[in-house]
């Protein structure tokens, strides 16, 4: 904590500590990876989710949600302070943490005296990047037990996460509210449903773990209706990113801002029974949550929000904000930002684009440069949400060597520390990532290259990537571990250099870094980039050992 109506909001609340306050109590589910179609209240076919469609026919099924931005951190980070990145500072995973002064749902709840726990199924929303605030209990996975399959990726499925929040609802006292947020990353790749999902899905493995998630959920309601509280308890759903599934030339995730990663389910059950059965076609965004539970838990409305409150209806239009910084940090390629509303979605990078999503709900006829009508409109939209107050910057995340490997490991460039980012609107002579999806492959085909070993092969294509792209830091940094295992010194630290000149300052750069300079003779300029690293990342032992080894040979008493 602590901002200014942040703070305004806790003193209004410990002034009313003496009131009565009814019963009611939250449950806030958070679906990784979910597209909205994938739903059956959205149109799936086959239809995978009888708990959540069940949920949506009791309470109401907002059909135009979006995220924020199509990375889980930031569209987290909104979920539970009702800003946007611009303005809570998250803007990708593992780059930095959410601000201390951020004000969050779990703190303004746990003020009021509701107990607060949160349940997470995935490292990226490990409580180093600051999502915890608030919760008296923070439950992550174990970064040395909890791994799905062979594939080396720090989560738990869908029913363990929920066997664990079920056993802490069984804990809570019958005279107590609560708070608790369960988040559910089965969607996520790799997918490695077990073979009952997979024929309730037809064979389809994204759908299959769409399932299994489902199944996990109406098992967190049947402990609520069977001990009495759903009666008292809101229930919201939500989305934090789709999943591109070959959309636009996307598989996964990150790259690209259509809709296939960017529109989410939204679905809100209210404790007293109203508003059962709607299906609002207002756009809405994932910076609503927090407003709509602080008017779920009766709590005192914060002002200078960036979300609205969805608990009754609200009149008229409404358009939403949403941004990717995550090919310009990763890809060197220009950011995305954009407003979308009932009529159209622009998207502001080097190559706009402006599409009648009524009209056109797949994207794809860029009305631009032939139509510009509503253009400056939207852009003047944007710029007033850019220009608003924002939080003052998080520290950079000092997570450990071993979780941002973590983070990597779910399919996202691991983050580190990085200059002020560029104003979206200012895109400059950067390609949009949308017009560069085949590199995105390419990266994706040489990645898989190294993972197996051929580290010749790998160099090559990565080698190629950086020749179209020279600020692509995401294959610089590849093509320096392929010329490492080949033991080409001077190539390797080229290409480390380039990957720190164009992309975040990470330690695990620099410790690799400090070891090819070892090799090359230059112990001065490895013990610099070693020194660096541990100042980064100050638990990460690797490095700490070369320093260690480094100041033994110096013969420094010290060490």
């Amino acid at each position: 904590m602590r901002s200014s109506f942040g703070a305004l909001a806790l003193a209004v609340l410990a002034c009313a500590c003496g009131e009565a306050r009814p019963r009611r109590s939250v449950l806030l589910v958070t679906l990784d990876t979910t597209r909205a179609d994938a739903l059956g209240c959205y149109g799936s076919k086959p239809a995978v989710t009888p708990n959540l469609d069940a949920l949506a026919a009791d309470g109401v099924c907002f059909l135009n949600a979006r995220t924020v931005t199509p990375t889980t951190l930031p569209a987290h980070a909104s979920m539970l302070t009702g800003l946007y990145p611009a303005r809570h500072r998250v803007r990708d995973n593992s780059l930095t943490a959410l601000p201390r002064a951020a004000t969050t749902v779990a703190e303004l709840a746990r003020a009021q005296e509701l107990r607060t726990a949160a349940f997470v199924s995935a490292a990226v929303l490990d409580r180093a990047f600051g999502l915890d605030q608030g919760f008296e209990t923070y439950v992550q996975p174990s970064r040395e037990s909890d791994v799905v399959g062979q594939t080396g990726y720090t989560s738990l499925r869908a029913d363990e996460t929920a066997a664990s929040a079920r056993a802490w609802l069984q804990g809570v006292g019958e005279d107590e509210d609560f708070f608790l947020w369960v988040h559910f990353f089965d969607p996520h790749r790799p997918w490695v449903a077990e073979r009952r999902w997979l024929e309730r899905a037809g064979g389809h493995p994204y759908l299959a773990e769409i399932a299994a998630t489902d199944a996990a959920f109406g098992t967190l309601l049947e402990t609520l209706r069977t001990s009495g509280r759903l009666e008292t308890t809101t229930v919201l759903v939500v989305g934090d990113h789709g999943e591109g599934l070959g959309e636009h030339g996307e598989d996964a995730h990150a790259w690209c801002v259509y809709d296939s990663t960017m529109r989410v389910p939204f679905l809100l059950l209210r404790a007293d029974g109203a508003r059962k059965g709607e299906r609002d076609p207002l756009v809405t965004s994932v910076a609503d949550v927090a407003p709509t539970l602080l008017e779920a838990l009766a709590l005192p409305a914060l002002s200078d929000l960036d979300g609205t409150s969805l608990w009754n209806p609200v009149a008229g239009e409404r358009g939403v904000y949403f941004e990717s910084y995550y090919a310009y940090l990763h890809y060197g390629l220009a950011p995305l930002v954009g407003w979308v509303d009932a009529s159209g979605k622009l998207i502001q990078t080097s190559a706009p684009e402006f599409y009648d999503v009524a009209a056109d709900p797949g994207e794809a006829h860029n009305r631009l440069p032939d139509d510009s009508n509503g253009v400056a409109e939207r852009l003047a939209r944007i710029r007033e949400v850019l220009a608003r107050p924002a939080l003052e910057s998080g520290a950079d995340v000092t997570a450990d060597a071993e979780l941002l490997r973590s983070v990597q490991s779910l399919g996202y460039a691991a983050g580190g520390q990085r200059e002020a980012l560029p104003d979206p609107l200012e895109s400059g002579e950067l390609p949009s990532p949308h017009a560069r999806v085949g590199e995105l492959r390419r990266c994706d085909a040489a990645e898989a290259l190294f993972s197996i070993g051929r580290h010749a092969e790998a160099a090559k294509a990565f080698e190629r990537i950086v020749r179209d792209n020279p600020r692509n830091s995401f294959a610089l940094e590849y093509l320096g571990h392929c010329r490492f295992r080949l033991g080409d010194w001077p190539g390797a630290r080229e290409s480390f250099e380039s990957a720190l000149t164009h992309g975040p300052e990470r330690a695990a750069t620099l410790r690799a870094l400090g070891f090819v300079l070892q090799r090359l003779d230059d112990k001065d300029g490895a013990r610099a980039r070693w020194t660096r690293a541990a100042e980064l990342d100050p638990r990460d032992t690797e490095t700490l050992q070369f320093l260690l080894q480094d100041a033994l040979e110096r013969g420094d008493a010290a060490a």
